[in-house]
């Protein structure tokens, strides 16, 4: 490895460290165990132990080729049978994980001109197929039927419409409307996709899922293309399980690259896996054990009931949760903490989940030692405040940092100000410079929801590292500030107004959808007569108007008039400011007109 990547590598370790974000292996858990997804510890039980061993002895222990090169064999075809059985459905087809499940059957399905509309808090895998295949992607809110049903009407021009979500969701531990979700893709033609990870097990008769716990007049025949029924949660073995139609099947066996160019899962695995089917359905009074425990927990910390074995104690902080968790191992209590990314910032939390052999002093002891150290409800009661500033520029670099500080030196008389940059790409951070251009004044700086090394668009710097900007998460963070207080909020936005987030959302949508306090900003010199009036342009077509324009740089009086000549709005010329600091600011502040801001 080049010392350049080495030190890249080590520097970027060490801000998560700094974060308390870094992750490392986690072994099995010493004492009693709320953190595996082995909910009715199916991987200790003997059959399903004997049974793997019997096809060891008698096949192998691995599987030696992918399944259309000679690595299919009985016990796989067993398994496969032994799942549609139980699960009531035509065919099934076993893939060796469940994230190469979702990635085999997404991208099999969803190609260009199609259009996949996924729940927020979706899986990775879930995700990732959905980027690989082609598709077009628009993310809705969780479980929002409101905002699918308004997606869905968006996507009719589509050449299909693939609705993907989870029927049991893995870190919030909520059930999705499979339903209402169900009746939508009826009424706009479009194919349902359910992740069972969670569920399959636990919920419905037999433990078969939340897809067979619903009546028949649910719609969900008619829309169901498939199911992931995952192995190595309830099932306690490991790989995953597309069901559906035959023609699913045969699709999938034909197109699906993580089926096709993968060795197929080890025979073993696969015996166990039928054998676990088995046991796994006969299992009742442990599914039972375990909804009961969960509703008890829930109860005694006044947590919402939760749908299933998994219950989030919110923590807030990475830090708290990490401390939380500590505090708990002392006790003999194995708990996880969650944090960024894999939840949106400030809702770390302990995933708690409920096994069918925890005791009643297991769990008196977990509630004890929590009841101790959680924090005051992250969720208050909503109340309403007002809208917030926001400053957008008609081009990037053209003195938004410089304008919101100026906006909060404005601001600041009439009580304590806020500021929050959503998305910062690159260095330095406008939060610090912020920072330096209030001092003195009482400022809350708020943490970007976003924040990446790579100084370009927001979408480009996200794709950089991996990631992907989602607007909803972004749309949290701004509801718990503007509900936490009704001090004044400026927010600063990432570059102009048609800025993308991602392949489906810019900054025009996010104003169009929030209609906030609107503060334009715009170079004084050469440029600006186009770049204003082309951004004002696209605001009128939103339905928006600034409340101001603020022009950043050397006076050009010529570029004054003829704005002035068509603008109804007022205009404040901020000049050089040699030094430019809070002081210059302030004093500026003091010569200008600021009734505009009621």
């Amino acid at each position: 490895m080049s010392r350049r990547l080495q030190q890249e590598l080590e520097k970027a370790l060490e801000r998560l460290n700094r974060a308390h974000m870094r992750r490392f292996p986690v072994p099995a858990p010493d004492g009693a165990d709320f953190v595996t997804n082995d909910i009715l510890d199916a991987s200790k039980v003997a059959a399903i132990a004997n049974a793997t061993c019997e096809a060891a002895r008698e096949f192998g222990v691995g599987s030696g080729a992918s399944r259309l090169l000679g690595g299919d064999a009985e016990p796989v075809r067993e398994a496969e049978a032994a799942a549609a059985a139980w699960l009531q459905t035509p065919a099934a087809l076993l893939f060796p994980s469940g994230f190469q499940a979702n990635l085999g059957l997404i991208t099999s399905l969803a190609r260009p001109g199609d259009v996949i509309l996924s729940d927020e808090l979706n899986h990775a895998s879930l995700i990732d197929g959905a980027r690989l295949s082609g598709a077009r992607i628009s993310v809705y809110s969780h479980m929002n039927l409101e905002d699918l049903e308004f997606r869905l009407q968006g996507a009719r021009g589509s050449l299909r419409r693939f609705v993907t979500t989870e029927s049991l969701f893995s870190m919030d531990g909520d059930l999705a409307p499979l339903a209402a979700i169900a009746a939508l893709c009826k009424e706009y033609d479009a194919s349902l996709i359910v992740d069972e990870a969670h569920a399959i097990g636990l919920l419905g008769p037999q433990g078969r899922g939340v897809c067979a716990a619903l009546s028949d007049d649910s719609n969900l025949d008619e829309v169901l293309a498939a199911r992931i029924v995952t192995g190595g949660k309830a099932l306690g073995v490991s790989g995953a399980f597309v069901v559906g139609e035959t023609a699913l099947r045969d699709t999938l066996v034909n197109h699906a690259r993580a089926f096709v160019y993968t060795t197929g899962i080890a025979l073993p695995v696969a015996a166990a896996l039928t054998a676990s089917i088995d046991w796994v359905s006969k299992q009742d009074s442990a599914r039972s054990h375990i909804l009961q425990s969960a509703a008890k927990l829930t109860s005694e910390l006044g947590l919402p009931k939760p749908a299933g074995a998994i219950v989030p104690i919110p923590m807030g902080q990475p830090e708290a949760a990490l401390a939380a968790a500590q505090t708990l191992r002392a006790q003999g209590i194995s708990v996880h903490a969650v944090r960024p990314p894999t939840v949106p910032p400030r809702t770390s939390r302990l995933r708690v989940v409920i096994h069918a052999n925890h005791t009643e002093k297991d769990l008196n002891t977990l509630i004890q030692t929590l009841s101790g150290m959680m924090p005051e409800q992250a969720i208050q009661p909503q109340k309403a405040s007002a809208k917030p500033w926001v400053v957008i520029g008609t081009d990037t670099d053209v003195g938004k940092t410089v304008a919101s500080a100026l906006l909060l030196h404005a601001l600041a008389p009439r009580g304590p100000v806020r500021y929050w940059k959503p998305i910062q790409s690159g260095q330095p951070s406008d939060t610090e410079t912020v920072r330096e251009l209030t001092e003195g004044l009482h400022v809350d700086l708020h943490e970007p929801a976003y924040e990446f090394d790579l100084p370009a668009s927001p979408d480009q710097s996200a794709l950089a590292e991996g990631r992907r900007i989602n607007e909803n998460q972004v749309d949290a963070q701004l509801a718990r500030l503007t509900s936490s207080s009704s001090s004044p909020l400026v927010v600063e936005t990432a570059g102009g107004l048609c800025v993308p987030w991602n392949e489906d959302f810019q900054t025009s949508d996010w104003v169009a959808r929030h209609k906030p306090n609107l503060v334009l900003v715009a170079r004084s010199g050469l440029g600006t007569l186009n770049h204003t009036q082309l951004t004002l342009h696209a605001l009128s077509a939103l339905g928006q108007k600034p409340k101001a324009l603020i022009l950043v740089g050397p006076p050009h009086p010529g570029n004054l008039a003829g704005l002035q000549a068509k603008l109804a709005c007022p205009i404040v010329q901020v000049p050089h400011l040699d030094p430019l600091n809070a002081q210059s600011l302030q004093q500026l502040v003091a010569q200008i007109d600021t009734t505009w801001l009621g």
